[in-house]
């Protein structure tokens, strides 16, 4: 299961940025992940929930905004959501295409109080 080492990762960015803050808990934490991580939501929820125990995030909602994939043609310059991983541009049927949308995996925002 990757997704516990994504929330460990995670979790080592929100530790490092609550250092500032002593004493604050955290009541929101919002996620962006791309389809190509290939991380379940459901998952990361489970994993989010182990590690908050026993700390401040302990509690707190777990928001996850999911990024579909888009690519973009080098060809025609057109801009596409691809269907079932087939990734052809579907204005010209060119293959040289860039991803632009779909890998991320960023922690968007944490609100506390």
């Amino acid at each position: 299961m990757h997704e516990m080492s994504l929330m460990a990762s995670i979790f080592d960015i929100l530790t490092r940025h609550l250092e500032d803050y002593p004493g604050v808990t955290v009541k929101k934490v919002t996620l962006r992940i791309g389809s190509l991580t290939n991380a379940v939501p459901e998952a990361l929820e489970f994993c989010f929930s182990a590690f908050a125990q026993g700390t401040v995030v302990e509690g707190a909602q777990l928001e996850i905004i999911q990024v579909p994939i888009k690519i973009k043609c080098r060809e025609c310059q057109q801009e596409s959501e691809p269907v079932e991983f087939h990734f052809r541009c579907p204005g010209c049927g060119s293959l040289a295409v860039d991803v632009t949308q779909g890998r991320e995996l960023a922690l968007e925002s944490m609100e506390v109080e």
